[in-house]
Protein backbone atom coordinates (compact mmCIF):
# COMPACT_ATOMS: atom_id res chain seq x y z
CA UNK A 1 0.00 0.00 0.00
CA UNK A 2 1.49 3.39 -0.98
CA UNK A 3 2.45 5.76 1.78
CA UNK A 4 0.46 8.98 2.01
CA UNK A 5 1.85 12.01 0.24
CA UNK A 6 1.87 13.91 3.52
CA UNK A 7 5.17 12.29 4.48
CA UNK A 8 6.71 13.29 1.14
CA UNK A 9 5.37 16.83 1.53
CA UNK A 10 6.60 17.04 5.12
CA UNK A 11 10.08 15.94 4.06
CA UNK A 12 10.22 18.52 1.27
CA UNK A 13 8.80 21.32 3.44
CA UNK A 14 11.17 20.76 6.33
CA UNK A 15 14.20 20.11 4.11
CA UNK A 16 13.47 23.33 2.21
CA UNK A 17 13.91 25.43 5.34
CA UNK A 18 16.97 23.54 6.53
CA UNK A 19 18.75 23.60 3.16
CA UNK A 20 17.98 27.32 2.71
CA UNK A 21 19.28 28.20 6.16
CA UNK A 22 22.13 25.72 6.58
CA UNK A 23 23.07 24.50 3.12
CA UNK A 24 23.32 20.96 1.82
CA UNK A 25 26.35 19.62 3.70
CA UNK A 26 25.37 21.02 7.11
CA UNK A 27 21.90 19.49 6.95
CA UNK A 28 21.75 15.93 8.19
CA UNK A 29 19.15 13.33 7.31
CA UNK A 30 18.30 12.75 10.99
CA UNK A 31 17.62 16.47 11.37
CA UNK A 32 15.26 16.38 8.38
CA UNK A 33 13.52 13.23 9.61
CA UNK A 34 13.03 14.61 13.14
CA UNK A 35 11.68 17.95 11.94
CA UNK A 36 9.38 16.35 9.40
CA UNK A 37 8.32 13.67 11.91
CA UNK A 38 8.91 11.00 9.30
CA UNK A 39 10.60 7.60 9.63
CA UNK A 40 13.63 6.69 7.51
CA UNK A 41 11.58 4.13 5.57
CA UNK A 42 9.32 6.92 4.29
CA UNK A 43 12.32 8.95 3.19
CA UNK A 44 13.72 6.08 1.14
CA UNK A 45 10.29 5.15 -0.16
CA UNK A 46 9.81 8.60 -1.65
CA UNK A 47 13.50 9.33 -2.33
CA UNK A 48 15.35 6.05 -3.02
CA UNK A 49 18.59 7.97 -3.72
CA UNK A 50 18.37 9.60 -0.28
CA UNK A 51 19.48 13.11 0.58
CA UNK A 52 20.57 14.16 -2.90
CA UNK A 53 17.26 13.13 -4.44
CA UNK A 54 15.37 14.94 -1.67
CA UNK A 55 17.52 18.04 -2.24
CA UNK A 56 16.84 17.90 -5.98
CA UNK A 57 13.09 17.64 -5.24
CA UNK A 58 13.37 20.69 -2.97
CA UNK A 59 15.16 22.65 -5.68
CA UNK A 60 12.65 21.60 -8.34
CA UNK A 61 9.68 22.54 -6.13
CA UNK A 62 11.08 25.87 -4.97
CA UNK A 63 12.52 26.77 -8.35
CA UNK A 64 9.31 26.12 -10.24
CA UNK A 65 7.25 27.87 -7.56
CA UNK A 66 9.34 31.01 -7.86
CA UNK A 67 9.26 30.83 -11.65
CA UNK A 68 5.45 30.55 -11.67
CA UNK A 69 5.11 33.46 -9.26
CA UNK A 70 7.55 35.55 -11.26
CA UNK A 71 5.71 34.79 -14.51
CA UNK A 72 2.39 35.70 -12.91
CA UNK A 73 3.72 39.06 -11.72
CA UNK A 74 5.48 39.75 -15.02
CA UNK A 75 2.21 39.10 -16.88
CA UNK A 76 0.38 41.91 -15.05
CA UNK A 77 1.47 44.54 -17.54
CA UNK A 78 3.39 46.53 -14.95
CA UNK A 79 6.91 47.51 -16.02
CA UNK A 80 9.40 44.68 -15.59
CA UNK A 81 11.62 46.96 -13.49
CA UNK A 82 8.74 47.47 -11.00
CA UNK A 83 8.27 43.70 -10.71
CA UNK A 84 11.98 43.19 -10.07
CA UNK A 85 11.86 45.97 -7.43
CA UNK A 86 9.01 44.15 -5.67
CA UNK A 87 10.89 40.86 -5.84
CA UNK A 88 13.95 42.45 -4.24
CA UNK A 89 11.72 44.07 -1.60
CA UNK A 90 10.38 40.60 -0.73
CA UNK A 91 13.92 39.31 -0.36
CA UNK A 92 14.82 42.25 1.89
CA UNK A 93 11.75 41.59 4.04
CA UNK A 94 12.66 37.90 4.27
CA UNK A 95 16.15 38.74 5.50
CA UNK A 96 14.73 41.19 8.03
CA UNK A 97 12.64 38.34 9.44
CA UNK A 98 15.56 35.90 9.67
CA UNK A 99 19.08 36.58 8.42
CA UNK A 100 19.48 32.90 7.59
CA UNK A 101 16.75 33.17 4.97
CA UNK A 102 17.47 34.04 1.42
CA UNK A 103 17.29 32.27 -1.89
CA UNK A 104 15.93 28.76 -1.36
CA UNK A 105 18.12 27.50 -4.20
CA UNK A 106 21.51 29.18 -3.84
CA UNK A 107 22.86 27.45 -0.71
CA UNK A 108 22.15 24.03 -2.19
CA UNK A 109 23.23 25.05 -5.69
CA UNK A 110 26.61 26.36 -4.61
CA UNK A 111 27.49 23.18 -2.74
CA UNK A 112 26.03 20.87 -5.38
CA UNK A 113 28.71 21.68 -7.92
CA UNK A 114 30.94 19.24 -6.02
CA UNK A 115 28.40 17.29 -3.95
CA UNK A 116 25.74 16.07 -6.35
CA UNK A 117 25.25 16.20 -10.11
CA UNK A 118 21.54 15.53 -9.53
CA UNK A 119 21.17 18.64 -7.36
CA UNK A 120 23.40 20.72 -9.65
CA UNK A 121 21.18 19.87 -12.63
CA UNK A 122 18.02 20.77 -10.67
CA UNK A 123 19.62 24.06 -9.61
CA UNK A 124 20.60 24.90 -13.18
CA UNK A 125 17.00 24.21 -14.30
CA UNK A 126 15.63 26.49 -11.58
CA UNK A 127 17.89 29.44 -12.41
CA UNK A 128 17.30 28.93 -16.14
CA UNK A 129 13.54 29.03 -15.52
CA UNK A 130 13.83 32.34 -13.70
CA UNK A 131 15.95 33.77 -16.50
CA UNK A 132 13.45 32.51 -19.06
CA UNK A 133 10.58 34.20 -17.21
CA UNK A 134 12.32 37.58 -17.33
CA UNK A 135 13.52 37.02 -20.89
CA UNK A 136 10.02 36.13 -22.09
CA UNK A 137 8.65 39.34 -20.60
CA UNK A 138 11.38 41.43 -22.20
CA UNK A 139 10.73 39.74 -25.55
CA UNK A 140 7.02 40.58 -25.12
CA UNK A 141 8.15 44.18 -24.58
CA UNK A 142 9.83 44.02 -28.03
CA UNK A 143 13.41 43.60 -26.87
CA UNK A 144 15.68 41.91 -29.42
CA UNK A 145 16.17 38.24 -28.49
CA UNK A 146 19.89 38.47 -27.68
CA UNK A 147 19.43 41.61 -25.57
CA UNK A 148 16.50 40.08 -23.67
CA UNK A 149 18.49 36.93 -22.91
CA UNK A 150 21.54 38.88 -21.75
CA UNK A 151 19.52 41.31 -19.62
CA UNK A 152 17.52 38.50 -17.99
CA UNK A 153 20.69 36.59 -17.06
CA UNK A 154 22.21 39.83 -15.75
CA UNK A 155 19.17 40.62 -13.58
CA UNK A 156 19.04 37.14 -12.04
CA UNK A 157 22.82 37.18 -11.48
CA UNK A 158 22.59 40.62 -9.91
CA UNK A 159 19.80 39.60 -7.53
CA UNK A 160 21.44 36.32 -6.50
CA UNK A 161 24.83 37.99 -5.95
CA UNK A 162 23.28 40.83 -3.96
CA UNK A 163 21.35 38.34 -1.86
CA UNK A 164 24.54 36.44 -0.99
CA UNK A 165 26.34 39.68 -0.07
CA UNK A 166 23.40 40.89 2.02
CA UNK A 167 23.17 37.59 3.91
CA UNK A 168 26.90 37.54 4.61
CA UNK A 169 27.00 41.19 5.72
CA UNK A 170 23.80 40.93 7.73
CA UNK A 171 22.71 44.08 5.95
CA UNK A 172 20.36 44.57 2.98
CA UNK A 173 22.61 47.22 1.41
CA UNK A 174 23.62 45.06 -1.55
CA UNK A 175 19.98 44.27 -2.30
CA UNK A 176 19.10 47.98 -2.19
CA UNK A 177 21.97 48.67 -4.61
CA UNK A 178 20.72 45.87 -6.85
CA UNK A 179 17.35 47.60 -7.24
CA UNK A 180 18.83 50.63 -8.98
CA UNK A 181 21.23 48.50 -11.01
CA UNK A 182 18.38 46.26 -12.19
CA UNK A 183 16.37 49.33 -13.19
CA UNK A 184 19.29 50.50 -15.29
CA UNK A 185 19.62 47.09 -16.93
CA UNK A 186 15.91 46.93 -17.69
CA UNK A 187 15.82 50.32 -19.37
CA UNK A 188 17.35 48.64 -22.41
Amino acid sequence: MPRPDRSRAALIDHATTLFRRQGYAATGLNQILEGARVKPGSLYHHFPQGKQQLAAAVVDAEGSGIEQLLRRFLATGRPAADIVDRWIDLLIAGLAGDQRDGCPIEPIATESVNASPLVREASARAFQGWCAAVEDRLRADDWPAADAKRAALSVISLIEGALILSRIAGDPGALHAAKSAARTLLRG
